[in-house]
């Protein structure tokens, strides 16, 4: 029994693992894809590190005020990443 319980945390820890990874290059993605027609991938991730979560927000809000094409959530999808995402993350600074 004890083996058993050992083997479905195991099991649940590494799914959990796996949708956070897919969740963050799901973000990447449409970062990548909504913001690099105003501006290279190479330009937001010279930024990243350097910049608060709140500043992050403030500035996918600016962009969709200047036509950025975002729904609500995708904008909060895109601010959340930028503002945990590390210098060079992939798949968005390849």
């Amino acid at each position: 029994m004890k083996k058993l319980m050992i083997i479905v945390v195991c099991l649940y820890t590494g799914l959990l693992l796996a949708s956070l990874v897919s969740a963050d290059a799901g973000a990447a993605k449409l970062t990548a894809e909504r913001c690099s027609g105003c501006h290279s991938t190479g330009r937001i991730c010279e930024k990243l590190g350097n910049r608060t979560p709140e500043v992050w927000k403030q500035t996918v809000q600016r962009m969709v005020s200047n036509g950025a094409n975002l729904t609500e959530a995708e904008a909060k999808t895109v601010a959340d990443y930028l503002g945990t995402a590390k210098p060079g993350a992939k798949p968005l600074c390849q």
